[in-house]
């Protein structure tokens, strides 16, 4: 610590530095607290507290704590009281136990012993009653870095009611003994020279920028030697094995993260909790970078548990951070305290008073809010001109003292907060690997507790989708604008490993022969027709270019039956394109076995053709982007894209079967939906279909479609797929080239929201009624025993009062008809494309798998924030047919063309199993026949002129 407070000293005047641990010694933890229990403009503690007081039972259930052993870890623990609140409700969740062992096992890390201690037997005579056995809680003595790497390697694993008190005095109850994670077993890496810059608050020190930067890619094992994690990022093929029993065939796992000698799958659920705002504390980058390190385990169950201050107005956030009761300064002040102390060689006198070296009418407190950088910054203020003069470290009593000259008004930083928008905050956890399974905002809408997951894939948004903030952080998380021409390796691995968890995992054995819906083929023909395509192209690409690969991989007659799917007239079902002839006996098709074992052989060869023909890229921030040749990039991206859109396929078909009896089986490795938890958030309960929806006005206006990609020129001169004259070339399919504009003659009254599904179902029941058209029930929705209405998901269906502010999902026809009932219609192309560049594209789109189902759509509420529709498509009233310079693909020629029959509605946007690669491109198109009612579409109403 002496080594960091010099550097910060030395640094040159009017930028030097002091580290923010200074701040939490024993006094300094008990300053907070007053600051925590008296100052109300210090309005963070509170939101947390109200938050916590009001929604710990529906935290934990959701993190699905108390259902079997849990382990639960606090970061920077402090005074215990507003993590009553959680450990109560774990207790009350506890599962029943025969053992004199309590299931759930909490631990507080911090950094001062005593303070621990002290607060620990305060918890112990509070709540000790309702938490036995229950709640063993326990203390963790130590840094950040020094708890998660005890957790990484393994430490709490060994930890027993007899060895847990090595640190303590044995005679003490379970409740307070506390577990040093300081000894040479496990000794703290040494902390960053400039903490002031990246040290978290409160009563925590810094994380080490060794463990930051490498946490991500480097475990530690028990041994204290380190491998290299295999994840779905960087990892595939695998093999798979068999299981014949209700979860059919399953992907055998890919290594988790380990904790000890035996695989982290086999461990207790890991919930880390890291409340305070205290990640505020960090630079944003370095934030990402410590969230991206903490051992949470891929799709394990594993949380996180994070509070967030809000970016709020400059006025609130000064008054809570220098108030004019001096709170926060004598809290400051006692930081150069233990400066003196430590500096002095005197660090754990705690009763030594200061003014030797830091005169105590040299130095105030000051702070100021930056805009720009949406932080408080704190400092020391030099009051005088004067000279620091530092005396020799005591163990070399022998160097002279240190002079360091300082000038009046001469600022010292000792801390930053740093606040964050929702924008923000979801870079942030995007750049970090983490899922929003949940966030509660506390009654002031000041303040958030997000509870986040590390899935086992990930498809981050752009940012470019996201409204850009007028101000902005000059050290944003991304600078990235566009995806890479060629989907990169790594989303490969990404894309696949999605595939086989719905494949693999999803389709029981019992259902791969099955069609959930009649016009599509059966289940297993798409586990080969998604290899099979590929391999196809692969071969086709190879023998232009006279590659080396110019034979189909074996065996080759799988791409007489795999090759095309279908999409046969909806009103009569013999009339289809071109397609591969398919066996008609479930004996005559390949056994799933042969079906996986070609597919890794094709997945072989995709990474050899990376290897071959792919080209670094110089200078770019990501080292795995790869350019080509155009003709060969385009194959590689219209084949990543073609499997992206079957998985949507895929799953709309087994949402039919979902909930049934042998049915879907709901996916693994993310939390499942807490619907009735859920259900009682203010956006899911509020009565929205009693309320009109708001309206926008559009048009007149010239609207760009479509985008340059001709495929013509794959082989002309400097055809690059990547990077050429500075700018991404952004590949499409035939139809959405050339760019043009299409005129918008006249003024259109768009609805914000999309139709809902308690806006149908009353339309839909007054049809069921005899008062209005009569229809079917959508697909959908499904009827109970009961009779009763419930909308279908991939978890099985809910009930209707669950889903009511979910966009309803309907045919074209369907959707048609509810808008001429409101006296709207449906938007065409060129209208709805308009109301998506003004008005859609939310941070929390629903989209890429952020959920695996709807949510409630958001409304724009003003120029600074965009809606999102909830996780739809949406229909328009355009058909489907070519344009003016339309040129049909020579890869795959009946890509568009085969679907200009006047059958067909133009869809728009993406639902929530849509990838962002698709979503994020403007011209990207989808289309339906119009009385198709399975694919996830919803829509919006349109009114001409204005009512």
């Amino acid at each position: 610590l002496r080594t960091q407070i010099l550097a910060g000293l030395y640094k040159p005047q009017h930028q030097r530095t002091l580290p923010t641990i200074l701040l939490y010694d024993e006094r300094g933890l008990r300053l907070y607290d007053d600051i925590t229990t008296h100052l109300h403009a210090y309005y963070l503690f509170g939101a947390e507290e109200q938050i916590l007081t009001d929604h710990s039972a529906d935290i934990v259930a959701i993190m699905g704590a108390g259902k079997g052993d849990t382990v639960v870890v606090e970061l920077g623990a402090g005074a215990l009281r507003k993590t009553s609140h959680v450990l109560l409700a774990l207790a009350k969740a506890a599962s029943s136990t025969s053992t004199n062992q309590a299931p759930i096992t909490y631990h507080a890390l911090d950094l001062e012993r005593r303070e621990l201690l002290r607060t620990l037997d305060s918890l112990s005579d509070s709540i000790g009653k309702e938490l036995k056995g229950k709640v063993d809680a326990r203390g963790m003595w130590g840094t950040y870095d020094g708890g998660i790497d005890f957790i990484r390697n393994g430490g709490l694993l060994t930890i027993d009611n007899s060895s847990n008190a090595i640190a303590d005095d044995p005679e003490r109850s379970p409740a307070t003994r506390i577990q040093g994670i300081c000894s040479n077993q496990y000794e703290p890496r040494k902390a960053p020279l400039n903490p002031s810059d990246e040290t978290p608050r409160p009563s925590s020190p810094a994380l080490s920028e060794d463990n930051r930067t490498e946490a991500d890619s480097t475990l530690f094992t028990e041994h204290g030697g380190t491998h290299k994690t295999t994840t779905a990022a960087s990892t595939i093929p695998s093999e798979h094995g068999q299981n014949t029993k209700a979860r059919g065939l399953r992907s055998r796992s890919i290594s988790p993260v380990r904790f000890g000698e035996e695989e982290a799958a086999s461990y207790p659920p890991l919930h880390i909790m890291f409340l305070g705002s205290s990640i505020g504390n960090f630079p944003r980058p370095d934030a990402a970078e410590f969230l991206k390190g903490l051992p949470l385990r891929p799709g394990s169950g594993d949380t996180l548990l994070l509070g967030l201050d809000h970016r709020n107005d400059k006025e609130t956030v000064e008054a809570a951070y220098d108030d004019p009761e001096c709170y926060s300064s004598r809290f400051a002040l006692n930081g150069l305290r233990v400066a003196e102390r430590v500096l002095q060689g005197h660090g754990e006198d705690l009763e030594r008073d200061y003014g030797n070296i830091f005169k105590k009418d040299g130095w105030d407190f000051t702070g100021h809010w930056n805009e720009v950088e949406g932080r408080f910054e704190a400092y020391f203020k030099s009051t005088k001109k004067q000279t620091l003069i530092i005396p020799p470290d005591i163990d070399r009593p022998q160097d002279p003292e240190t002079h360091v000259e300082f000038d009046e008004g001469e600022l010292v930083n000792y801390e930053n907060c740093t606040k964050y928008s929702t924008t923000e905050a979801l870079a942030m956890f995007a750049a970090a690997n983490l899922r929003v399974v949940n966030r509660w905002v506390d009654n002031t809408s000041r303040y958030s507790v997000w509870l986040l997951e590390r899935p086992p894939f990930t498809f981050p948004i752009l940012p470019s989708l996201m409204k850009i903030p007028k101000v902005a952080p000059t050290t944003p998380l991304s600078t990235q604008k566009s995806f890479p021409s060629v989907p990169t390796l790594a989303e490969w691995s990404q894309l696949w490993a999605l595939w086989d968890k719905i494949t693999l995992e999803m389709i029981p054995e019992g259902m791969l022969h099955q069609k959930p819906i009649d016009l599509r083929h059966k289940c297993l023909f798409y586990l080969g027709h998604i290899p099979t395509f590929l391999d196809i192209h692969l071969t086709r690409a190879a023998r232009r270019i006279g590659g080396k690969e110019q034979g189909y991989t074996e065996p080759e007659w799988f791409t007489q039956i795999f090759e095309r799917g279908i999409d046969p007239h909806v009103d009569d079902p013999d009339t289809c394109h071109p397609h591969s002839e398919v066996p008609t006996v479930d004996e005559d098709w390949p056994t799933v076995e042969a079906i996986i074992a070609y597919r890794d052989r094709v997945r072989a060869r995709v990474m050899r053709v990376y290897m071959e023909y792919g080209r670094e890229r110089v200078g770019s921030a990501d080292p795995t982007v790869r350019d080509f040749d155009r003709a060969l990039g385009r194959v590689l991206w219209m084949t990543w894209e073609h499997e992206a859109m079957h998985i949507e396929t895929l799953l709309y078909m087994l949402l039919q079967k979902a909930g049934d009896v042998g049915g879907t089986v709901p996916p693994t490795g993310f939390t499942a939906p807490a619907w009735e938890v859920l259900a009682q958030q203010k956006e899911w309960s509020i009565d929205l279909a009693s309320m009109s929806s708001p309206t926008v006005v559009i048009g007149p206006a010239d609207v760009p479609l479509g985008h340059d990609d001709i495929e013509d020129e794959n082989n002309s001169p400097n055809s690059i797929a990547g990077l050429f004259n500075g700018k991404e070339h952004e590949l499409g399919w035939d139809n959405e080239s050339p760019s043009r504009i299409a005129k918008l003659t006249r003024t259109v009254r768009v609805e914000a929201r999309p139709v809902l599904n308690a806006e149908y179902h009353a339309f839909w029941k007054k049809g069921q009624d005899g008062t209005e058209h009569s229809t079917k029930l959508p697909a959908s929705w499904v009827a109970n025993v009961n009779g009763e209405v419930e909308a279908r998901t991939l978890y099985g269906p809910v009930p209707l009062r669950v889903a009511k502010n979910w966009p309803f999902i309907g045919s074209y026809d369907e959707l048609e008809a509810y808008a001429a009932s409101k006296g709207g219609r449906l938007p065409t192309e060129t209208e709805l494309v308009q109301f998506r560049d003004l008005h859609d594209g939310s941070e929390e789109s629903n989209i890429g798998f952020t959920n695996w189902h709807c949510v409630p759509p958001k409304v724009a509420t003003d120029d600074e924030s965009r809606g999102h529709n909830g996780g739809v498509w949406e229909w328009t009233s355009t058909i489907w047919d070519t344009h003016e310079r339309f040129k049909p693909s020579t890869l795959y020629p009946g890509y568009s063309s085969d679907f200009f029959d006047g059958k067909h509605q133009v869809v728009l946007g993406g639902s929530y199993a849509t990838l962002p690669r698709l979503v994020q491109r403007r011209s990207f198109h989808n289309w339906y026949q119009h009385n198709y009612p399975y694919s996830w579409v919803g829509g919006r109403i349109a009114y001409d002129g204005f009512v």
